[in-house]
């Protein structure tokens, strides 16, 4: 009974070897044949990646090569066409130069100066008339400052001296009162007319007559001083005259019809008609 038992054991552990030797030897019959296809796979993937770095590298060639043409073709026409104009300035600038006479460098200098020279002596005249110009002008600005100070300063002057005149009642006094207004304004026919009213006070017809005869050459429509030589005419017996002159004084001055009775000096002229015809 052991020995079949041992039999049938020994006789299932040689078949178990026999089919485990089987199957090592398929695996690594399967593991010899697959070997080849990797290899030629990788090779196949090597070659194609070559391939596509030969192709990019003369992609990149080309480019860079075109690049280049251009490049090298844009510098040359660039040069090309600064020397083109280079010498088209210089062929233009020397043109200019015989043109304008030019024909050296000293004479060059020598225009320069003369252009330098001229424009100088242009600001210079232009400078020197502006300055002049506002000289005149401040000068002309304070002479009349000055005309109006001393016009203020007169005018002040005579009105002081009119109301000294008025205070004064003797008629020397007056007049030489007048005679200093007359020394500030010469021109002045109401300081005539009552100087001539201040003469007449001192019984000096004739030069009372002179004095009204200067204010109507001044203001020939000045009706006092007509009124002052009425009076003057009518002491001297010029009836006619002094009738003339009081009319004529009324007519530019009517408020002076008022005086006419007050005024005796005209005593001599009061009978006439004419003098009647005034009055009423």
């Amino acid at each position: 009974m052991n020995i079949v038992l041992n039999f049938f054991l020994l006789s299932f552990l040689i078949l178990y070897s026999s089919l485990n030797a089987d199957t090592a030897q398929t695996s690594n019959l399967s593991k010899e044949l697959q070997k080849p296809l990797v290899e030629r796979y990788i090779m196949d993937e090597l070659k194609d990646l070559r391939m596509e770095n030969m192709r990019v590298r003369n992609e990149v060639e080309k480019r860079i090569s075109r690049a280049e043409v251009e490049q090298t073709d844009r510098a040359a026409r660039y040069m090309t066409d600064t020397i083109s104009n280079v010498f088209y300035l210089i062929a233009a600038a020397t043109s200019i130069l015989i043109f304008a006479g030019w024909n050296s460098l000293r004479d060059i200098r020598r225009k320069t100066e003369e252009i330098v020279e001229n424009r100088l002596d242009a600001i210079t005249q232009k400078y020197n008339s502006q300055l002049q110009t506002l000289q005149d002008t401040l000068t002309l600005q304070s002479k009349k400052i000055l005309d109006n100070q001393n016009k203020i300063y007169n005018t002040q002057y005579i009105h002081s001296l009119w109301m000294r005149s008025n205070l004064e009642t003797n008629p020397q006094s007056r007049i030489d009162i007048y005679d200093e207004i007359l020394k500030v304004n010469s021109n002045d026919a109401e300081v005539y007319a009552y100087k001539a009213d201040a003469v007449l006070d001192m019984d000096e017809y004739e030069w009372a007559l002179n004095l009204s005869n200067k204010a109507l050459e001044i203001d020939p429509e000045y009706g006092y001083a007509y009124w002052q030589r009425s009076c003057a005419n009518a002491a001297l017996d010029n009836k006619h005259e002094a009738i003339e002159d009081l009319e004529t004084a009324i007519e530019k001055s009517p408020h002076l019809r008022d005086e006419i009775e007050n005024e005796l000096l005209f005593k001599n002229i009061k009978d006439s008609e004419e003098f009647k015809k005034i009055y009423s």
